[in-house]
């Protein structure tokens, strides 16, 4: 009997399997598994004896499963018990602890946001001012009879003039710590198959990619279920793989 107890709820669940029987089937798995290897399908008689064998391998698989599904669904459902009591146990905790914590990640991306969009305000304001200095050193020097090289370092020096910093108004506290993710949402795959066209270094990366060539095959596989022999898309191929099945 396997039992799954925690402090919100308990589960027991038994498990009952035929031993002897688990022992027969294991003895009969090396030939089976030589006779599958060594099998080869040349006429109608091999052809006969290859669906033979299928069929007492797929009774022996039948076999195998009335014998481990109880175990395996009795695990399975001690699994589930344990996972559900746990994320109950933690729910009270968790659930406002996620929203408070995405709260100061906000507050602080905000602030930092803020200080950006001041920084930019000030560089803007500092690059006017550092320009009028300039022009009116130019011609104070000018006038003094400075060279054209003495007036032009003179102008490049007031020019370099650092804008003031913008601090955020907050910073993250003593052991927390501010990650900002990306990603990307597809709001019109025919504007990014355009796009595509035009940018070959992106072509080809998608070009080689095994999950996105994935997902187009998966798309296109009602398609090719539904056309069969007359399916035709540039740029793909009709793939036909025979299936059998048995019955018994």
């Amino acid at each position: 009997m396997a039992t799954a107890t925690t402090n919100i709820q308990s589960v027991e669940v038994e498990v009952r399997y035929d031993r002897t029987n688990q022992s027969q089937l294991a003895k009969q798995a090396p030939q089976l598994s030589t006779e599958l290897a060594s099998i080869q399908i040349q006429d109608q008689q091999s052809l006969d004896s290859a669906n033979q064998l299928i069929m007492s391998c797929d009774q022996w698989l039948k076999a195998v499963d009335r014998i481990m599904d109880p175990v395996r669904d009795a695990t399975h459902k001690a699994w589930k018990a344990a996972i559900g009591a746990q994320d109950e146990f933690k729910a009270p905790v968790q659930k406002p602890l996620a929203v408070l914590k995405a709260a100061a990640a906000q507050f602080i991306a905000n602030a930092r946001a803020e200080a950006q969009r001041e920084q930019l305000r000030l560089e803007a304001e500092q690059r006017r001012v550092n320009e009028a200095a300039a022009k009116e050193a130019a011609a104070a020097l000018r006038a003094a009879g400075a060279s054209r090289a003495e007036i032009k370092q003179a102008k490049e020096e007031i020019r370099a003039v650092p804008a003031p910093v913008a601090a955020p108004a907050v910073e993250a506290s003593s052991g927390m710590a501010l990650r900002t993710y990306y990603s990307v949402e597809l709001e019109s795959l025919e504007a990014f198959l355009r796009y595509l066209l035009t940018d070959r270094t992106q072509l080809i990366m998608f070009a080689q990619s095994n999950k996105f060539k994935e997902a187009v095959e998966t798309e296109l596989r009602s398609e090719a279920s539904r056309l069969k022999d007359k399916y035709s898309i540039p740029g793909t191929r009709l793939v036909k793989k025979a299936s059998g099945a048995w019955r018994g």
